[in-house]
């Protein structure tokens, strides 16, 4: 039994008792167990995508069985008569009854009994003008079974178990008509059952594998319907929450506002700084909202990634699955930056600076958001060549970017108009530097963006920078975009002013610091994963997200133990501590944090290696990090790619230093 199984999951490709994600019977195929339920189903949908071809076959089967009539007149001249009767009397009204029975109802539940006759009917037709033709000395009409075998197997869709009946059925029949009435000599015998039973054999396992075929891809059907419910309900999870804060914020800011009004009344000369000291207050409490809402939502993000990015590395790229798959996957990448923007707002995440030339990353932006504009709005670009380079990060460019096309796309969706992007660089002097706010006088690189849209009245341009302001339909915008942008430039020591008349447009200009002359070309990066076959310790009190490291670390060829609290982690470690050469753990955990953990293994094993996962960067200093020994941390959701790259640095560190 073990034997079988074993030649079943090595050979066949079916599901192992260690993976029990599609369980079938090895011999019908049918799904058993937890999948049964779906058995009737299957069988359904497999008749709906069958009966056409085999329809098909049929008429194919009517060409071929015709043409061969005139083999007839030329092989067994004597017996022509006698064989267009078998082939045109007998079995062409067969397969023409067949044909018309097709279009009953009553076809579907005898579908697969028809298909087995039709082959048999065919194939004793071609048995019975293999003994007549006997009698004369010719033996070569067994090709015909041949031929026959390949239909029933391929082309008319039988089933593995109903073809497989009807083929060694025809078998039989040949070897009592071959040894008993047509007395083959021996030579013969053996000759044409090499060829017989091998395409009798290889048809058998052609038609395996096709039904097996079909079920898997119904299965990843069923399971990829399963992820896009998971997926919309996640979404309106998400948006059910941001809209209940939005509404707590926003009684809270109707409060504090008739407060300062009644301030202002009292103590004029101090009612600037109070503004102020409340607009700080305010913005502090977004960012510890929005900072819990993106943690709790990294944490649905990341099995989801991380099982799609698993799929699309198995995969073919000429599966029907994978474009399906890439939309979750794309799904789920836009709800990560979604996040992104949301702690880049609340300060919760740092990026990698380093120096980038902003002509390309502007460039792709308008590119990527020119489907999305109405044909009656045109698009200009100006970009100097050789400006320079700016210290940033390139997603921040492309999401101000984005973001300001964006809002100038909706300005013009009814009216039409010009987007016009200009790119150069200036030199800002004192005089200059005081007529916009923070901005020191040096070299700058503007990013200018306009267009011929509504435009905005002054109470507007007041107020778009604050959070969560908009005057967008609902639905429509989130009213954190502007905040985000004015929060992103500031960050880099830059400026951004706006001018906007009512019906005439809007331009915004940014000011960001020149960096450098020199041309800089980024480098591209390696996508396909990088592998090992180390031990590894991954600890996440979620369990979803456990199972889903454990699954891609495997992938990848480390070997892994995996828990869902940091004790039962610490009762592991001990068992064997030497065979592990890493520690992965969230950092947020009962009864432990990550950094602890840490620290406690490293105490018993110094050499280990440890990676921190955690959806809030912040909250992990460079002395916390250093005092812990903590070799790497990563932000929530994890990227297959990205994490198999920081798992080989890690690992390979001190191997390089030895080396």
């Amino acid at each position: 039994m073990n034997i079988f199984k074993y030649v079943g999951s090595s050979f066949l490709g079916l599901p192992t008792a260690s993976n029990e994600s599609l369980s079938v019977n090895y011999l019908s195929l049918s799904f058993k167990g937890d999948l049964y339920k779906y058995e009737k189903a299957f069988r359904e949908d497999y008749f709906k995508r069958s009966v056409n071809p085999f329809r098909f076959s049929l008429i194919l089967s009517m060409i071929f069985y015709g043409a061969f009539a005139f083999l007839d007149a030329v092989s067994v001249p004597s017996l022509r008569e006698v064989f267009w009767f078998i082939r045109f009397g007998i079995v062409f009204p067969v397969l023409i009854a067949a044909f018309l029975f097709s279009y009953s109802r009553l076809f579907k539940k005898f579908m697969q009994f028809t298909i087995s006759c039709i082959i048999f009917c065919t194939s004793f037709g071609i048995i019975v003008m293999i003994i007549l033709a006997a009698r004369v000395g010719n033996y070569s009409y067994y090709a015909g079974l041949i031929l026959i075998s390949i239909f029933g197997y391929t082309f008319s869709r039988a089933r593995f178990i109903y073809a497989s009946i009807a083929g060694w059925s025809i078998v039989i029949s040949y070897q009592i008509t071959a040894i008993w009435v047509s007395h083959t000599p021996v030579t013969i015998l053996i000759s044409n059952n090499s060829f017989f039973i091998s395409a009798n054999v290889i048809g058998m396992f052609i038609s395996y594998f096709l039904e097996l075929s079909a079920r898997i891809e119904y299965y990843m059907r069923i399971q990829l319907e399963q992820e896009k419910e998971n997926v919309n309900t996640a979404n309106d999870a998400l948006e059910k929450r941001v809209e209940e804060r939005t509404h707590q914020l926003s009684d809270a800011n109707l409060d504090l506002k008739k407060e300062i009004e009644i301030r202002q009344k009292f103590e004029r000369e101090r009612a600037e700084l109070e503004k102020q000291l409340f607009q700080l207050q305010k913005m502090e409490t977004i960012g510890t909202l929005a900072g819990g809402i993106a943690h709790d939502f990294n944490n649905i993000l990341t099995p989801i990634l991380g099982y799609t990015d698993m799929a699309l590395e198995e995969l073919p790229a000429e599966s029907n699955l994978r474009f399906d798959i890439e939309q979750i996957n794309n799904a789920a990448h836009r709800g990560k930056d979604l996040v992104q923007q949301v702690l880049t707002f609340s300060r919760e995440v740092d990026f990698e600076n380093k120096p980038i030339q902003l002509q390309p990353i502007v460039a792709e932006a308008l590119n990527l958001i020119k489907a999305s504009f109405p044909p009656g709005v045109e698009i200009k670009q100006h970009f100097d060549q050789k400006i320079g380079t700016v210290l940033a990060d390139p997603t921040h460019i492309h999401q101000i970017v984005m973001n300001l096309c964006t809002n100038a796309n909706h300005a013009m969706m009814k009216t039409g108009g010009i987007l016009e992007v200009r790119l150069d660089a200036v030199k800002i002097d004192q005089r200059s530097a005081e007529k916009i706010p923070n901005l020191k006088k040096g070299e700058y690189i503007r990013l200018t963006i306009s267009d011929t849209g509504h435009g905005m009245d002054i109470k507007t341009k007041e107020r778009i920078f604050e959070p969560f302001f908009t005057r967008k339909e609902v639905g429509s915008g989130s009213g954190l975009g502007l905040s985000v942008v004015h929060g992103i430039i500031n960050n880099y020591g830059g400026a951004i002013v706006v001018d906007s008349t009512p019906d005439k447009g809007t331009t915004f200009v940014i000011y960001l610091p020149k960096y450098g002359t020199d041309l800089m070309e980024s480098d591209k990066s390696d996508k396909k994963p990088l592998k090992g076959d180390e031990h590894i310790l991954f600890v996440d009190d979620e369990p979803e997200i456990t199972f889903m490291g454990k699954k891609m670390l495997e992938k990848l060829g480390y070997k892994v133990t995996i828990t869902t609290n940091s004790i039962s982690a610490l009762e592991e470690f001990k068992k064997g501590p030497d065979k592990y050469s890493l520690l992965v753990t969230d950092q947020s955990m009962p009864n432990m944090s990550g950094t602890d953990l840490a620290v406690m293994l490293k105490e018993i094993r110094p050499e280990l290696k440890v990676i921190i996962i955690t959806g809030f960067a912040d909250t992990l200093s460079d002395e916390v990090i250093s005092q812990s020994g903590i070799s790497e941390v990563i932000l929530k959701p994890m990227i297959l790619d990205d994490f198999s790259k920081i798992i080989r640095r890690v690992l390979d560190k001190n191997n390089n230093k030895s080396l």
